[in-house]
């Protein structure tokens, strides 16, 4: 498997834990992995943009063009990164808002073959009682979109695994739930 996957958000979404329970996934299928983290004043809300390849380990960091999957846990940060993206790619998106992307991205996407999948994550962690499970749900989610490189039930035993004990339920309920919203 190859697979170039790009994750951004801004500083407390939980990017970073995402980038390593992915990682942690295809390590355990026993696939190469590669990546790097950009912080840009992460720890003040600013953007946090995370490069994962999975069997390419040639460079850490993906160039635009070639991202297999944007995972974009804010709605802005999608926008932001969608040039790192590949003809033929997915973008996958946490956001509330109506009608997004707008109609001319949602074109562009269009024309470039790119497959949008859209979320409310952040609504099914509040509902949850833990707005930081949001990247979780995100997670779950993405299992569901076509051509994603991991399966729900070994995305979920990484979860399980890598989640901190007294975050374990939630963050495993948060997962169920974006797969729901996804099937």
């Amino acid at each position: 498997m190859n697979s170039k996957i790009l994750l951004a958000g801004i500083g407390g979404q939980g990017v970073l834990f995402a980038h390593q329970a992915l990682a942690a996934c295809a390590i355990a299928q026993g696939y190469d992995v590669t990546g790097a983290e950009t912080h840009g004043m992460s720890q003040r809300g600013g953007s946090v943009v995370s490069h994962l390849k999975i069997g390419d380990t040639s460079a850490p960091l993906i160039r635009q063009g070639t991202a297999d999957f944007l995972l974009a846990f804010d709605p802005a940060e999608a926008y932001r990164t969608l040039p790192y993206v590949r003809r033929g790619g997915a973008v996958i998106v946490n956001s509330n808002l109506p009608n997004y992307p707008d109609e001319r991205v949602r074109a562009q996407l269009a024309t470039m073959g790119v497959t949008l999948c859209v979320i409310n994550a952040d609504a099914i962690a509040r509902g949850l009682g833990r707005a930081s499970a949001a990247n979780v749900a995100l997670i779950g989610f993405a299992t569901t979109c076509d051509g994603f490189p991991f399966t729900r039930d070994a995305m979920r035993e990484t979860i399980a695994r890598s989640a901190p004990e007294r975050f374990l339920e939630v963050n495993l309920n948060a997962f169920d739930e974006g797969v729901n919203a996804g099937s």
